[in-house]
């Protein structure tokens, strides 16, 4: 099994439209998948069929960790389980000051919390857990980085992504994360998305992704039917460039899954 983080620097990335999409993405390529949210937005359960809020998920687990958080898990038609982050009472998706504070704590004084949850995760060896986390820097973006085999940066053509990245950067390099990193909402028309490309491929050479998301006004539209993008437009290219990104995905995960088992038949 591994795990994919998709964190940004900056709101409004489209880190949740991307795990959606790939997670459908990497199932139809045979992956067993699991897509989990660490981000208090509690969107996620929005992409995947839902039209309120998950109630139930990873935090009311957190709050009542007896529980098994796989009851919590949605399935969507095509077999991808999702686990949003949820809210803690009956009549609710939001938290009352007591059990945000709660929350925050745990957190913050358990750092490889959400790890040692997924660890408890049963998905064969070529098994995908995508984590949408909330914007970094933020105690949820960095429970997902800990718990991440591959970080997926998406980063938007906006001047705020650029300035933030080093930093980040610096920080994924810090931790010896592997790191992908997704240009996103990309009009090739506009001068500045232009010059920002150009930018990142300088800045970042091969850790730059080669499938670039480009903008398509059909992927809120799809949202807003409760449609699947990729199935209702397949032949725009944003549906051709998700494809090509977790094709990419798909490959680095079986590889990585074979090393890993060589790895520990070596060892043995």
């Amino acid at each position: 099994m591994r795990t994919i983080a998709v964190i940004s620097s900056v709101g409004g990335a489209g880190r949740t439209m991307l795990t959606a999409a790939l997670a459908g993405l990497l199932t139809n390529r045979r992956h067993a998948v699991l897509a989990v949210e660490c981000d208090p937005r509690n969107t996620l359960a929005l992409y995947c069929g839902l039209h309120d809020p998950a109630r139930a998920g990873l935090v009311s687990h957190m709050l009542a960790p007896s529980g098994d958080v796989g009851a919590a898990a949605l399935e969507s038609e095509d077999g991808v389980l999702w686990l949003p982050w949820g809210g803690a009472r009956d009549d609710s998706s939001t938290l009352d000051a007591v059990q945000a504070a709660k929350v925050s704590a745990t957190l913050h004084g358990q750092h490889s919390w959400l790890r040692q949850l997924l660890a408890r995760v049963d998905l064969p060896g070529h098994g995908v857990v995508l984590i949408d986390a909330a914007t970094w820097p933020s105690v949820h973006a960095a429970q997902a980085i800990d718990a991440a085999d591959l970080v997926l940066v998406v980063v938007p053509p906006q001047p705020l992504a650029c300035i933030t990245l080093p930093r980040l950067r610096g920080e994924l390099k810090a931790l010896g994360k592997a790191t992908l990193y997704v240009a996103n909402a990309v009009s090739p028309a506009a001068q500045l998305h232009t010059d920002i490309l150009t930018l990142l491929r300088n800045l970042l050479g091969t850790e730059l992704s080669p499938y670039r998301i480009h903008a398509d006004t059909g992927i809120p539209e799809a949202l807003a039917r409760n449609e699947n993008f990729c199935i209702s437009q397949p032949h725009s290219q944003a549906a051709h460039d998700l494809q090509g990104l977790a094709t990419w995905l798909s490959t680095w995960t079986r590889q990585s899954a074979r090393a890993s088992a060589s790895s520990a038949g070596g060892a043995t």
